[in-house]
């Protein structure tokens, strides 16, 4: 996230709940779809931003988004009326990059170029993610375990490993350059 935005870019902030969108939920879980549209339209933008910067491909972040919104949908039933809209939907967004992560594991990265995004490919599926939220999307360390339903200090350790990780690999790079 750009420095300066704030999470109300995404509608409501991250632990409000209002009565509209209370009502938006229930009338999601009973099928609305325009309710469900209305509910997570003003997070789109953020899904396919996280997708792109995972895949580093227009089409693959697609193809995240597209899943996301459809397993949103079909789990809207899981939500709460008094539940932040955000994080139930961010853990829709990281379940699937975890996937894409697994799925699409490469070690090539690990001993080709040492290009930023190229290294960050190669961490683990829950570094990449945790990263990602943390660094590139600006969440704190507290929403981030919330989303993974964890404690902020098993992030803090996720986010130590992967630095080191990065470092390591980019390291080399550096001598290089100068």
């Amino acid at each position: 996230m750009a420095p300066g935005t704030s999470f109300d870019e995404f509608g409501l902030g991250i632990h409000q709940v209002d009565s509209s969108v209370s009502q938006l939920i229930v009338a999601a879980q009973r099928g609305d779809a325009a309710a469900f549209e209305e509910l997570v339209h003003s997070y789109d933008a953020m899904v396919m931003r996280v997708a792109l910067a995972l895949t580093g491909s227009e089409g693959l972040a697609q193809g995240i988004y597209f899943q996301v919104f459809r397993d949103a949908f079909a789990s809207v039933t899981e939500l709460h009326s008094d539940s932040s809209v955000f994080v139930w939907l961010y853990r829709v967004l990281a379940k699937h990059c975890l996937e894409y992560c697994r799925r699409n594991h490469d070690d090539s990265a690990r001993s080709g170029s040492r290009h930023f995004s190229e290294v960050l490919r190669a961490l683990p599926a829950t570094q990449r993610v945790v990263f990602l939220l943390k660094h590139f999307q600006g969440l704190k360390i507290r929403t981030v375990a919330e989303i993974f339903r964890c404690s902020p200090e098993r992030i803090v350790s996720i986010l130590q490993s992967a630095t080191t990780s990065l470092r390591t690999q980019l390291k080399p790079q550096a001598r290089q350059i100068a």
